[in-house]
């Protein structure tokens, strides 16, 4: 991997107020921030953005596509994407945990919670590893 990673980061949430919220977080951050609001969009966005992308951060509970549905589509496009998962309620559920994914972060959580969570995923990325934990 090279020595440097894209800082971009995919935001699907169709909670309007979670996805501005964490737009205005990861901007502040330095992480550009590119927002879905479903499935659709943000496999739209990331086909258009995949190199600026260096992880996806999804909602599991939406409708039409959650998120482990739209894990699968964005691996058909990048089996190497990497991702977190949003989940209210059960972070252990066997489901999810059966995804793969980088993290799995309980919401509600505080803003300032997941900026240390995103630079260490993103060090890794730099590294081309994986940061462990859920």
């Amino acid at each position: 991997m090279p020595s440097t990673a894209p800082l971009g980061i995919l935001v699907v949430d169709d909670d309007d107020g979670i996805r501005v919220l964490l737009g205005h977080l990861l901007r502040s951050c330095g992480f550009p921030p590119y927002l879905a609001r479903d499935g659709d969009e943000a496999l739209a966005l990331y086909g258009k953005h995949r190199d600026s992308i260096f992880l996806a951060l999804l909602d599991v509970n939406m409708p039409r596509m959650d998120g482990p549905t739209l894990l699968l589509h964005l691996r058909q496009a990048d089996p190497a994407v990497r991702c977190c998962f949003m989940a209210g309620g059960d972070v252990a559920d066997d489901r999810l945990l059966a995804c793969k994914v980088e993290r799995i972060i309980g919401k509600p959580f505080p803003p300032g919670g997941l900026v240390p969570i995103l630079r260490e995923l993103h060090s890794a990325a730099l590294k081309g590893g994986t940061a462990e934990g859920s």
